[in-house]
């Protein structure tokens, strides 16, 4: 393959620029290639003013077509992207490359695109926004070479994409979550494709070219939010339950429109859907002296997040994802109870770089590293950060801080701890 794919693409020289107190960009690699084969791409910051020589740190291994790679951060700035064949030694002349700038807190997939003959590196911005109650926001990558152009509609439901050409992304549309079938319809031919929509993700639709010489299709999560968004402040900590919401705080998020009465419904609904062998059993964070058992929980009678009667036992939101999931995962326990310590009592020493261990029914582990740790007033909570759509699996560990208000037995503030997936 290397000997076939021989055009080097010149890398325009320009300067870069990163910030530390940027907020990062995100960028995955998608090879979307019917009749190419699979690739490593490597990715280093842009020099100035000449070539770039040494290809940097593979940032995607043996990717084949209709591989999504995860999303990595990237400082804001200019990077070169190197694309080489599958196991070729990195000193290898790139097949493809391209000069990518990365803007802060942009969100991007870059895919391989194209017949084989005609390969190009196509940057897609991609909109993490929530999605509706109830729905998910589907858009189609049209990645099938056998279809010049493709329609998708729900089968009783609406039309997702209509003309779309090869190599070609669509808008997102709203569909509603549950299982269906896809009507995939190219050049006279019609494939029914099952699919499973989760009630508040993002999902890129990758029309693709069947081994039968048909199409089909595979849905890939880009970020997900819970089913059901959580109310205000946790009362985790005291002697009484008490709520905190801020109005319009949760307006452009997950508004539950006072649907109380079909919260239930909706968090069974959600929590049968993760359950099973990858379900939490126990959480372990050795720097807070954290090692718990995790149980199942949903939302108290006005809408906010319930923590466990237990002090021992921290609570996993069902209406969200599972820890190891794409989406925040939302654990919540006491700080204290009736003046003694409880389950999350050190949550508040962790930092950034301590490892949080949550234990699946399965027997195996999902592991996070501490990414901030911050303090808010319950009045202020900040649900958009906590609950807010994000690729990739990341975990919120919540409890009670700051002054304790005897008159009412309860906590001004939670704490919340931030944490990303790394193994």
């Amino acid at each position: 393959m290397v000997a076939l794919l021989c055009c080097l693409l010149s890398i325009v020289g320009g300067a870069t620029s990163a910030h530390a107190d940027e907020e990062p960009g995100r960028l995955r690699i998608a090879h979307l290639s019917s009749d190419s084969p699979a690739i490593d791409v490597a990715l280093t910051p842009a020099p100035s003013g000449g070539p770039t020589v040494d290809a940097g740190t593979d940032v995607a291994r043996a990717l084949g077509y209709g591989d999504v790679g995860g999303y990595r951060d990237l400082a804001p700035g200019s990077y070169a992207v190197s694309v080489r064949a599958a196991g070729a030694p990195p000193t290898t002349p790139p097949a493809l490359s391209l000069r990518l700038e990365v803007p802060s807190g942009s969100v991007r997939t870059l895919a391989l695109s194209g017949a084989f003959a005609d390969l190009a590196l196509l940057p897609l911005a991609d909109d993490l926004t929530a999605p509706a109650d109830g729905t998910a926001r589907v858009r189609v990558l049209a990645a099938a070479a056998g279809a010049p152009t493709v329609d998708v509609s729900v089968e009783g439901g609406p039309a997702v994409a209509v003309g779309l050409p090869f190599a070609a992304a669509s808008a997102a549309r709203p569909v509603p979550a549950g299982p269906a079938r896809l009507r995939l319809d190219a050049g006279g031919r019609t494939t029914t494709v099952p699919v499973d929509l989760v009630a508040g993700t993002v999902v890129s639709l990758l029309v693709l070219d069947a081994p039968d010489g048909g199409l089909t299709a595979r849905a890939v999560v880009d970020a997900a939010v819970p089913a059901v968004v959580p109310v205000g402040g946790v009362a985790a900590g005291g002697r009484v339950a008490e709520r905190f919401a801020t109005p319009g705080l949760l307006d452009d998020l997950r508004p539950l429109r006072a649907r109380f009465p079909l919260l239930a419904a909706a968090l069974s609904a959600a929590g049968g859907a993760r359950t099973g062998d990858l379900a939490p059993v126990r959480v372990r964070a050795p720097a807070a002296g954290i090692d718990a058992t995790l149980a199942g929980s949903g939302l108290d009678a006005v809408g906010g997040l319930a923590v466990p009667a237990d002090p021992s036992v921290a609570g996993w939101y069902v209406g969200g994802p599972r820890p190891g999931d794409p989406g925040p995962a939302v654990l919540a326990g006491h700080v204290d109870w009736a003046g003694r310590p409880a389950v999350f009592q050190g949550l508040h020493r962790l930092v950034p770089g301590d490892e949080v261990v949550v234990d699946r029914a399965d027997g195996s582990a999902v592991r996070f590293a501490v990414e901030r740790v911050v303090q808010v007033g319950k009045g202020v909570f900040p649900t958009r950060d906590v609950y807010g759509p994000v690729p990739g699996a990341e975990l919120r560990l919540i409890t009670c801080g700051g002054a304790f208000d005897r008159a009412t037995g309860s906590y001004a503030d939670n704490v919340v701890v931030f944490a990303r997936r790394i193994g």
